[in-house]
């Protein structure tokens, strides 16, 4: 289940980033994954949060995620998002851990 959340949460990264900065305005950037560009951008404000992860859980929920683990996934990605702090896969098992 770590390998399939850790995909998750970076996908939903990677849709936040696109959301956030699109590929024509990225400059610079254009060589940073989607994933991480939300990390070379000034944090996301709590307004914004829900439109950048609009439909990020919706594959997960499909292939059968429990609403406890998307909860838990879409709190640390949205907690990464607010801070500017880049995923991490050993915070991502302590939140993982945390389920069990």
């Amino acid at each position: 289940m770590t390998i399939a959340s850790e995909l998750a949460v970076l996908r939903a990264l990677e849709r936040a980033g696109n959301h956030k900065v699109p590929r024509s305005d990225r400059g610079g950037l254009k060589d940073v994954p989607s994933w991480e560009i939300y990390t070379h951008r000034p944090p996301v404000g709590p307004s914004s949060l829900d439109k950048l992860l609009t439909n990020a859980w919706d594959l997960p929920a499909a292939v059968g995620f429990s609403e406890e683990l998307i909860s838990a996934l879409d709190s640390y990605t949205r907690t990464l998002l607010a801070s500017g702090h880049a995923f991490d896969r050993n915070d991502l098992q302590r939140v993982l851990a945390r389920l069990r």
